[in-house]
């Protein structure tokens, strides 16, 4: 009986068949095509390499600046990459370009958050091998 009123209480939470992610709704139909494939061209071609070393040297200010840069979405200059083979629709087609805009401001807060944490992490590794060699 136990087990019968487990099952009852599983089912409505895996019968959702649409994955809800920010108020974005991602599945496979086509009316959000070009809105996917600007979010997946992002995690791809959007350069993130400045906002890494932003996170990593604001360890100085108290993480300041990475915390004004994580508030500010990256601009439209930025996504411009001619390795991109769907470049031409970046500003011509509005899904594609929110789309790319959605997947360059997620890698922009990852590269700052993996930035900011670099130094943390290293000082507690050194921390930790110190702690190790002593004991």
């Amino acid at each position: 009986m136990k087990n019968l009123i487990f099952i009852l209480f599983l089912i409505p939470l895996c019968s959702k068949a649409q994955i809800y992610d920010h108020q974005r709704v991602f599945s496979d139909s086509t009316q959000y095509k070009d809105f996917n494939q600007g979010a997946l061209d992002a995690k791809v071609y959007f350069r993130g390499t400045g906002d890494y070393f932003v996170g990593f040297g604001s360890i100085y200010a108290y993480y300041v600046p990475a915390a004004i840069c994580y508030a500010i979405p990256p601009k439209d200059r930025r996504f411009i990459n001619h390795q991109n083979p769907n470049n031409e629709y970046l500003f011509s087609n509005a899904d594609y370009y929110q789309g790319y805009q959605y997947g360059a401001t997620k890698k922009k807060r990852k590269r700052l958050r993996q930035g900011a944490l670099t130094p943390i992490g290293f000082i507690a590794v050194t921390l930790g091998a110190v702690f190790l060699i002593t004991h």
